[in-house]
């Protein structure tokens, strides 16, 4: 079971590969986490946005926490995203998670229906009584919930015994350094923050271009870890450079971050992304050809995989 006390390190925030039919692609995931496990990452989370829990059945959600955990063993913590657009549906996809043997979910606020604060302290609460085996990390995403979850409410989300941390979206640096200080619970932001995390007290981070450029994030990962802040930070401006110049054009294009997000994956070729599921619409086969020329032209030290471990 994830606790505060064991949830450290990298966690990855998986996609969901889909067929050209738009079926799950069981074989392809079981592939991909069977590749990072051997990374040396820390913990596998299924289902968030990239991995379009909005479009995955319940069957299927089952099916994919089955594999997760099956090739995670007990080498890497298990995580689900669990989301869902009320509590009722929250809890019971949480029990999935449950019952195929997960560590933990990772649920956003449920949304359509901006909720109050005191609404998403109950969310949370109901979830954690329904679901006591189960670690918790709220999702804290405001721009799909539009509630942002500040240090106060982490002071009292902290309260539920198995709230263990937070996914912090952004790079509100100010908000991460807040949590950090007023909170026992684990708080891992995304890329944007990850190059002073450890140098702050940070205790992870979570990650969604491993699986674009494992060599180049785990060598970066390493860094962190180890405390070479120096070249954390200078591998930080790569990384957002390469953000800037590469992948956020696709944003500007008009397309989403699941289908920008697996468009890249595509490009770098390691691992398998497939389509993004409907209503999504896909990146273009050729734009993608232009993302992978852009990706050998200027950013070849990203492609080189050097030290990854493929099987």
């Amino acid at each position: 079971m994830l606790t505060r006390d064991n949830m450290q390190g990298l966690y990855v925030l998986v996609i969901t590969p889909f067929d050209d039919r738009f079926r799950l692609d069981e074989e392809g995931y079981r592939e991909n986490v069977r590749k990072l496990v051997a990374l040396g990452i820390d913990g596998v989370i299924t289902t968030g946005t990239n991995g379009e829990f909005f479009v995955v059945s319940d069957d299927e959600l089952r099916r994919l926490a089955r594999i997760t955990r099956e090739e995670c063993g007990d080498r890497v913590r298990t995580i689900v995203g669990a989301s869902a657009v009320n509590t009722e549906q929250s809890i019971r996809r949480s029990r999935i998670a449950l019952e195929e043997g997960a560590d933990g979910v990772m649920n956003v606020i449920p949304f359509y229906q901006t909720l109050s604060k005191p609404e998403v302290y109950r969310y949370f609460e109901e979830l954690a009584q329904a679901c006591p085996g189960l670690g918790l990390i709220a999702y804290n995403n405001p721009g799909t919930t539009k509630v942002l979850l500040d240090d106060n409410d982490f002071v009292r989300l902290e309260t539920i015994p198995t709230m263990c941390g937070s996914k912090m979206v952004g790079s509100d640096f100010a908000l991460y350094l807040n949590c950090l200080r007023r909170t026992k619970i684990r708080h891992f932001p995304l890329e944007q923050l990850w190059g002073i995390t450890q140098a702050v007290g940070g205790n992870g981070v979570m990650a969604s271009f491993v699986y674009t450029f494992p060599a180049f994030m785990m060598k970066w990962w390493n860094a962190i870890r180890s405390g070479d802040v120096s070249t954390a930070i200078a591998m930080q401006h790569e990384c957002n450079h390469i953000l800037e110049q590469a992948i956020l054009p696709l944003a500007y294009e008009g397309f989403n971050d699941t289908a920008l997000t697996k468009a890249t994956i595509e490009a770098a070729g390691i691992f398998k992304a497939g389509p993004p599921r409907r209503p999504t619409i896909a990146v273009p086969a050729e734009r993608i050809r232009q993302l992978r020329d852009t990706l050998t032209r200027n950013f070849s030290h990203f492609l080189n995989q050097g030290a990854y471990v493929s099987s």
